[in-house]
C-alpha cells in the first residue's frame, strides 16, 4: 500500500464513530437492507467443512508456511453470499478461488513469494510451474472456469484475476509513492483493478440466464461491489488507525474531509444500487438474484465475519 505524509489519522473519539455508525445504518437502510438479529448469523460449519474437504481434495497446502487454513473462513463467507446460485460446484469453486485470492493478498510481505508473483501471467500462458504452491494451485483452479463458465464470461473473469495480480504489483511498485490531489480517479482505477468487481459481480447471475439481461449492469455492479464493503469496513478501520483505505485516500486525492469522502461513497453506492433495480425489473429471476446477492453480501457477509463490528455498528448507531 502507498505511504502519504498528507493523511493524518482522525483520532477515534466519540462522536466521529457514532457519526460513522450513523451513517452505515443510513446506507443499509436507503438500500432496503433489513438489519435486525443479525447476531445469530455465523459461518455455515458445514459448508465450511465441504469447502474444507474439497481443497484438500483438489491438493490445497493446508499446513506450514504456505498453508490456507486462516482464510477459509473468508472463503465460506463469500460462497454464502452466492448462496441463490443453483449449482452447488460453482459456489465451491467461488469459495476455494476468493480463498486463494486473500492468502495472496498476504503474500504482500513476503519478498519470495512476490517475485514468483512478477510471473504469474508468462507462466500462466506458457503452462509452466509458478514456483509457489499458492499460486500453482490458482494457476489450476483458474483453468477450470470454463467448467462453470462459458465466453465471453469465463474470459471476464480470467483477466479480472489477472488485474488483481497486477494490482498487488503495482502496490508493490508505488508503495512510497505520494498520492496526489491532481489525480481525483486514482482510488477508483485501484479499487477496479484490485476489488475484482468484474469477476464478483458476473458470479451473481447463474450461467443460465441471458448475458443481455444485466450486462448493462456492469458499472453499477462494479460500485457495489468495491464500495460495499468500503463502506462497511471504514468503522473498524478508523478504528484501528488506518489511513490507507479507500475513503481515505479518496479524502486526500480530492481535498476533503474522511466525513465527506465518505458520505460521497455512500451516496454514489446507493444511486448504483437503485440503478441496478431500474435495469433488471423486467427480468425476474434475474432481479431476485441481484437482490439475494445484495443482501448476502451487505448484511451476511459483514455480519458473520466478527470484525467488520456490524453488529455493533447497526445496535449503537442512534446513541
Amino acid at each position: 500500500m502507498q505511504s502519504n505524509s498528507l493523511i493524518t489519522p482522525i483520532f477515534n473519539n466519540g462522536q466521529v464513530l457514532v457519526s460513522i455508525r450513523q451513517a452505515t445504518t443510513d446506507f443499509l437502510r436507503r438500500c432496503g437492507l433489513p438489519h435486525a438479529n443479525i447476531a445469530n448469523i455465523a459461518i455455515d460449519k458445514v459448508l465450511y467443512s465441504e469447502c474444507y474437504q474439497e481443497a484438500i481434495n483438489r491438493g490445497f497446502p493446508m499446513d506450514g508456511k504456505y498453508s490456507l487454513r486462516p482464510y477459509m473462513d473468508i472463503g465460506v463467507a463469500v460462497s454464502h453470499i452466492y448462496a441463490h446460485l443453483p449449482d452447488r460446484a460453482t459456489r465451491m469453486w467461488i469459495c476455494l478461488f476468493t480463498i486463494l485470492l486473500i492468502c495472496i493478498d498476504d503474500m504482500m510481505d513476503k519478498g519470495d513469494d512476490l517475485v514468483n508473483m512478477y510471473s504469474f501471467y508468462e507462466r500462466f500462458v506458457n503452462k509452466q510451474s509458478q514456483g509457489d504452491p499458492v499460486l500453482n494451485v490458482l494457476d489450476a483452479l483458474l483453468r477450470d472456469v470454463v467448467c462453470y463458465y462459458s465466453s465471453p464470461v469465463s474470459n471476464l473473469i480470467v483477466t479480472s484475476t489477472f488485474d488483481f495480480i497486477s494490482s498487488i504489483l503495482l502496490d508493490n511498485e508505488t508503495k512510497d509513492m505520494q498520492i496526489l490531489t491532481e489525480t481525483p480517479s486514482y482510488p477508483d482505477y485501484l479499487g477496479m483493478l484490485s476489488g475484482m468487481p468484474a469477476a464478483y459481480s458476473l458470479f451473481i447471475f447463474p450461467s443460465t440466464l441471458p448475458l443481455q439481461e444485466y450486462v448493462q449492469c456492469m458499472p453499477d455492479l462494479a460500485i457495489i461491489i468495491n464500495h460495499t464493503n468500503d463502506i462497511l469496513s471504514y468503522y473498524k478501520e478508523e478504528i484501528e488507525g488506518d489511513t490507507m483505505n479507500y475513503v481515505s485516500r479518496v479524502a486526500v486525492s480530492r481535498g476533503l474531509t474522511k466525513q465527506d469522502a465518505l458520505q460521497e461513497t455512500i451516496e454514489k453506492t446507493v444511486q448504483a444500487h437503485h440503478n441496478i433495480l431500474k435495469c433488471l425489473r423486467l427480468h425476474a429471476e434475474t432481479c431476485n438474484a441481484y437482490v439475494r446477492f445484495f443482501y448476502g453480501f451487505a448484511i451476511k457477509f459483514h455480519a458473520a465475519l466478527r470484525r467488520y463490528k456490524l453488529e455493533e455498528i447497526t445496535s449503537e448507531s442512534s446513541h
